[in-house]
């Protein structure tokens, strides 16, 4: 049978999850006389009956609760009825398609940051050409609620088209959609009319709902994007341009233009000045800049290089950015000792930026000299999350050889470099080599770089690396970026607070493996548990066993014969009705520890 990763959100098969979860938590019977079948959850006995508390008005949160005419009852409440297209959740009518808590379903709360759009969760900010208003997602070109801007109503009998309010009917060419104008041949919420809404991943095209997008278009979330040219999706989604980078080609280039190439020679001087000089580029180090020159250098050999200006005739300051990215590598205001120092692979290319504190424009020198050979760590990392650095391990040494874990099955030669980093806060860090142009391995060690190895990654998904490590409030890691075998390149690095799981009790629906607190625990505190049970071959085993069962011997003797499938899918059950959610699914059944 074959195995399923823990990484992905699916069990063996959730049906038989929800037959078998309540027995499995329930104490079981020694006396061996008659027994009254154990409700399947999220079901429980009432008058000899399996019901459903959170749903049934004969018996809403507690047996023998009836609710009023006219009411209904969700998530264990009374409520009055609600308007078309609302849903009551806990006595309140919300819109399941955009409400953050109820997102799709009653007490499917959204993550910190995410909107729900279409009844779906969503990272954070809305998809190209809709915009938040009230925690959801909306076409402010057409929604008669928010037309034009977030909270802007039509007046009643009044539609929305292109973002105004308007008398009549809506152009030619466009539908009037519970008044908002649309056009049915694009519009992927009314594709070839009112209310025939895409599924998610298609597009509308010629009033059709269509799998991926147009010729040369990419669908990104929500919007067909070109992804040789969309800042916020170049060359693949989601990989984001920064703010001093365009798209061309499917590839971030920096806008940073040098007026001078310096070539490879160290050491040598540079006498300019900065007067009647353009001021294209802000260094981080400065609050003021003032007008700058702006210089490419390429490192013959790897070795830390060092920017001198502090001879100069004025308070200068020097910056450095990455070529190939246009991130700043280092930045010194010093008045008077304006200097950097970087390690530089063989072959990098930077843009040395000589720029004026507080507006200061005059003379300067630039003295360009290798300092060193390359070193460990190569650079020290800001305490600021999230942030990406680039570089290049070509010509490096290899310093740091991780250790051989399962996750680094073989001990790296290549060459490499680290990076220093301290924990601002206390928690959860990944840091990562997505975007990289070669295998990598990384690898995080305490304090220095020949220090305990924390955690070491060769491969995820793809030929990069991720790992997460937990650290104390001002802890140092040094983060290496490692090749697997002998490979070396240009590399990025990215660092992040990892997502907290969410707490999952107390939003008033026991729920489903896809909604309320079970499906928010499945996803969060209960996450490990469930990838150990459908990864276990042994779980599958147990659980297939249990649910063709009519009798409690029958199920006893599926335990019996296979303890540890039993004692995987009890730990799991466990996490998921007693540790996480002992509140919302108080109703079911279910005996805890």
């Amino acid at each position: 049978m074959e195995k399923l990763s823990s990484r992905i959100r699916i069990a063996p098969s959730y049906t038989l999850l929800w037959l078998a979860a309540a027995a499995l938590v329930a104490p079981a019977c020694s006396d061996g006389g008659t027994t009254t079948p154990a409700c399947e959850a999220p079901r429980t006995q009432c008058d000899g009956v399996c019901v459903d508390a959170s749903t049934d008005p004969s018996h809403c949160g507690t047996c023998g609760t009836t609710c009023a005419s006219g009411e209904t009852c969700s998530a264990g409440v009374c409520a009055p009825g609600c308007d078309d297209g609302q849903t009551s959740c806990g006595g309140e009518c919300v819109d399941l398609e955009t409400e953050e808590a109820n997102c799709g379903s009653c007490g499917a709360a959204c993550e910190d940051g995410e909107t729900c759009v279409a009844g779906e969760c969503q990272a954070a900010g809305c998809p190209e050409g809709q915009a938040e208003c009230d925690g959801g997602c909306v076409d402010t070109a057409s929604d008669p609620a928010n037309c034009g801007e977030c909270g802007s109503a039509c007046d009643e009998g009044q539609t929305c088209e292109a973002g105004a309010c308007q008398n009549g009917e809506c152009s030619e060419g466009l539908t009037n959609c519970d008044r908002a104008c649309v056009d049915t041949a694009v519009d992927e919420q009314h594709c070839g009319g009112c209310g025939e809404p895409c599924a998610e991943g298609q597009t509308c095209e010629a009033g059709e709902c269509e799998d991926g997008c147009g010729s040369g278009l990419t669908a990104c979330g929500e919007a067909c994007v070109d992804v040789q040219t969309s800042s916020a999706h170049c060359g693949g989604c989601d990989e984001a341009c920064g703010a001093m980078q365009v798209c061309q080609a499917g590839a971030c280039a920096c806008t940073v233009s040098p007026g001078q190439d310096l070539g490879r020679t160290v050491p040598q001087f540079v006498n300019s000045s900065t007067i009647g000089a353009p001021s294209t580029y802000s260094p981080s180090c400065v609050a003021t800049s003032a007008n700058e020159r702006i210089f490419s250098f390429t490192a013959a050999t790897a070795g830390v290089y060092s920017f001198d200006t502090s001879r100069s005739g004025y308070n200068t300051v020097v910056a450095l950015l990455d070529a190939a990215g246009c991130s700043e590598l280092a930045c010194n205001a010093d008045p008077g000792a304006a200097r950097v120092t970087q390690d530089l692979g063989a072959g990098q290319t930077v843009y040395i930026v000589v720029d004026g504190a507080d507006g200061e424009t005059g003379a300067f020198e630039l003295e360009i000299t290798r300092a060193s050979a390359p070193s460990c760590p190569a650079g020290e990392l800001t305490s600021t999350v999230p942030q990406t650095i680039t570089g290049n391990t070509a010509g490096r040494p290899n310093s740091v050889r991780p250790t051989v874990t399962a996750d680094c099955p073989l001990s790296s030669t290549a060459s490499d470099a680290g990076y220093t980093f301290t924990a601002p806060v206390a928690g959860d860090y990944v840091f990562d080599t997505f975007g990289s142009s070669f295998n990598t391995v990384l690898h995080i060690h305490d304090a220095t770089c020949g220090g305990p190895q924390l955690a070491c990654n060769d491969d995820t998904t793809v030929e990069q690396s991720e790992v997460t490590v937990t650290l104390a409030a001002g802890q140092t890691v040094v983060a290496v970026v490692d090749g697997s075998d002998t490979r070396s390149g240009a590399f990025t690095l990215n660092v992040r607070r990892a997502v907290p799981p969410p707490t999952c009790d107390g939003s008033g629906a026991c729920g489903d493996d896809r909604s309320g607190c079970l499906g928010c625990a499945l996803v969060g505190n209960c996450e490990d548990e469930l990838g150990a049970c459908g990864d276990s071959e042994a779980c599958v085993d147990f659980i297939d066993c249990y649910v063709v069962c009519g009798t409690d011997a029958c199920r006893q003797d599926c335990a019996t014969r296979n303890p540890a499938g039993a004692a995987l899918y009890r730990e799991l059950t466990t996490c998921m009705y007693c540790e996480e959610c002992p509140i919302d699914c108080a109703g079911v059944g279910a005996t805890c520890p």
